[in-house]
């Protein structure tokens, strides 16, 4: 909805300045063309296939299969894996495994374990599917998200282990 009236307030702008300036707006379309065409991604999402590493502020692990990357005050770039990437874990160190002074699509990362017994261990290499551009405000509430899903799955999780162990008590019950 939001989109459609962009489009239409775009539309309607074209249409008004042409005819200010007298002409007919024959370059611009129409606002049912606009309307009628189909969006595609790019209209919705900006993706980009490189970022340049020195540009790259910070990176924030949301989870395994969820990165941030701080370019400037309000500019992210955001990955989502496919699957989970194993060794990625919030708050830990990453390494990224990138050609010249670039990080692109089909680079890779991977998590850094410092507090393993055996010294510093990595995790898997994952590559990098591409980066989808993020505000500060969707990162934030990405991460508040996340953390809410990862608290109810574990509150699934131990509820059913308390129903599994009423039901071996009751069952003993009947056996004896």
């Amino acid at each position: 909805m939001k989109k459609s009236l962009v489009i239409i307030t775009v539309g309607l702008m074209s249409i008004a300045s042409a005819h200010a300036k007298g002409g007919e707006p024959d370059e611009d379309p129409t606002v049912k063309e606009i309307l009628e065409r189909d969006a595609s991604q790019s209209d919705y999402v900006k993706e980009e296939s490189c970022l340049n590493a020195r540009q790259i502020r910070d990176t924030k692990v949301l989870d395994s299969r969820h990165v941030a990357f701080k370019m400037g005050r309000d500019e992210y770039y955001f990955v989502q894996f496919k699957n989970r990437c194993p060794g990625l874990r919030a708050n830990r160190p990453v390494r990224l495994n990138m050609r010249n002074s670039r990080l692109c699509k089909y680079d890779s990362i991977q998590g850094i374990d410092l507090d393993s017994m055996a010294g510093m261990r990595e995790g898997m290499k994952c590559s990098i599917p591409g980066f989808t551009r993020i505000t500060k405000a969707q990162v934030e509430q990405l991460t508040v998200t996340l953390k809410n899903e990862r608290e109810r799955a574990r509150a699934l999780a131990k509820e059913e282990r308390r129903k599994a162990r009423e039901e071996r008590r009751a069952q003993r019950r009947v056996d004896s």
